[in-house]
This record gives structure tokens, C-alpha cells and sequence, in this order.
């Protein structure tokens, strides 16, 4: 939630109306301006799925928009969702969190983006001004950002996390490491991925790019040789790996592969298919 004088920016829906609900809850405990506009970072079920709830306009860019005029005319039926994983439409994932989330989808409604941008746009919420901007990646190519210039913060929504529609979850360095660059363009001091618990700082993020683009530049060199890239990273950055260090190299060696290529899952033993968290 980004608070101005005249109003609140909501960014993402949540993933069901209930999810909504509970964050219109805390926004009212709060004591803060009621909602003006909703802003959704990407297309994606658990972003969207709770807009209907807050009855203000919906900000989107024109691919996220398109994305969710086909996914309102889906039927959203267990039966339906099954067949939609046994023709490769949708990931178990998604299918089986859909399902946890909301039980029943009898009344899920499907609310169209009501304002629609494709280049970086104002958004004044009375003296605290935002920027809605559309930036891409690999986890949806229609993700876009929200920055706050006055408090150097950026809303990433999910687009520096992973491609997880691929064979595994996967990245690639066309789209990764220009996306990174930009990020750090941006006067910020924290950037909020939708799925961490907690924000990056500016350090913090210039620690991952720099990772990220020495990950990405020897999987381009050395493919699926796993162990000489753990090597290498491991002498050059002197410190043990984490776990964004594996999940990047991961996903670099999944971004190799083509679809319908069979993957040795064995390579990616860091890998999960969640691709909700970094």
C-alpha cells in the first residue's frame, strides 16, 4: 500500500477475493486514506484474482490486460484446471495452489484493468506521487514496477524472480541482467519483491546483479557444467554460496534448454517449482 493525501495505491490484488478482504482489514486498522487505484505488477492468477474486491480503477499495461481478458473467459472448474495441466496450459503449481487458495470458484470474478499504460505514467495520490512503469523480465514479460521517487522505493511485483512455465525454473541473461541494470538505475534505497518477506535494500541489490552477472555469464560459457560455474563463483566471491546464488545458476542452466527438451532434474537440485521466492 503506498498512502498519499487523497488516497491509497494498492499494488497487486491478492489471490482471492478472501486475500483481498484481509488486507482491506489491515488497511483499515491502519487509519489510512481509503484505496483509489489498484496497480497490478503482471498478470499472473495470485496478483489479479482479488481485484473485483476493492471497487476502485484498475491500472495495468496492455499486455497484462490481455492476459487478463483470456483468463476471464476460462472456465475455472477443478475439472477445468485439471485438463488445462494435461494439455500444458497451466503447471501443477498453480493448478494445485488455485485449488488451496479457493475451494470453491462459483463466484470468482475476473475485473478487467480499467486504466491501461504502456510507458511510465504519474500517479498522484495527493502529495506523494508514483510512477507506474511497465519493465518486463523473465518471469512475465508483462511485469511492470511501481517507484515512489520522494521515498526511494520501487514495488517489483515478481520481475526478478524466474521463469516457472519453463521446463524448470529458468532465467535468462537477455532479460535478467538488463532488467537488474535498470533496476539500479532507478534513486532507490529499497526494492520490495512480492514474495520476499522482507525488502532489499540498494546494497543488497547490487550484491545480487553482480552474482547474477557473473552466474549468467559462465553458464553462457561453460552450459551445464554445474560444478566448474559453483567453482569458479566460489573462488571469486570468497564466501560460501546462498541460496540465490544456486537458484540463479540453476535457472541460467534451465534458460539453455528449449521447450520440449527433457531435463535431467538432477541438475537443478536447488530448484523447486514454486519460483515464488528468490
Amino acid at each position: 500500500m503506498i498512502a498519499g493525501k487523497s488516497g491509497t495505491l494498492i499494488v497487486d490484488a491478492g489471490n482471492s477475493p478472501a486475500h483481498a478482504r484481509l488486507l482491506l482489514r489491515g488497511l483499515a486498522e491502519l487509519d489510512l486514506p481509503k484505496p483509489k487505484y489498484l496497480a497490478l505488477t503482471h498478470g499472473h492468477w495470485y496478483h489479479v484474482f482479488g481485484a473485483s474486491i476493492y471497487h476502485v480503477p484498475v491500472i495495468a499495461n496492455r499486455e497484462t490486460q490481455l492476459i487478463i481478458d483470456k483468463m476471464a473467459k476460462y472456465d475455472w472448474s477443478d475439472e477445468a484446471l485439471d485438463r488445462r495441466v494435461d494439455e500444458g496450459l497451466e503447471i501443477e503449481f498453480c493448478r494445485d495452489m488455485i485449488k488451496a487458495e479457493m475451494p470453491c470458484r462459483d463466484d470468482l470474478v475476473i475485473k478487467p484493468p480499467d486504466m491501461i499504460f504502456n510507458s511510465p505514467t504519474n500517479i498522484d495520490l495527493g502529495e506523494t506521487s508514483c510512477q507506474f512503469i511497465p519493465i518486463g523480465g523473465d518471469h512475465s514479460s508483462d511485469s511492470s514496477i511501481v517507484y515512489i521517487p520522494d521515498d526511494k522505493v520501487i514495488f517489483l511485483g515478481d520481475c526478478i524472480y524466474p521463469n516457472i512455465h519453463s521446463i524448470a525454473p529458468s532465467y535468462t541473461t537477455n532479460k535478467l541482467l538488463p532488467l537488474l541494470s535498470q533496476l539500479l538505475g532507478f534513486d532507490a534505497d529499497y526494492y520490495l519483491a512480492a514474495h520476499d518477506p522482507e525488502p532489499m535494500t540498494r546494497r543488497q541489490m547490487e550484491e545480487f546483479t553482480t552474482i547474477a552477472r557473473l552466474a549468467g555469464r559462465m553458464v553462457e560459457d561453460e552450459g551445464l557444467d554445474r560444478e566448474s560455474i559453483l567453482k569458479f563463483l566460489q573462488a571469486k566471491i570468497g564466501t560460501d554460496l546462498n541460496s540465490d546464488t544456486y537458484e540463479l545458476v540453476d535457472g541460467f542452466i534451465a534458460g539453455l534448454n528449449k521447450p520440449g527438451d527433457q531435463v535431467d532434474q538432477t541438475i537443478f537440485p536447488h530448484v523447486t517449482l514454486t519460483g515464488l521466492h528468490r
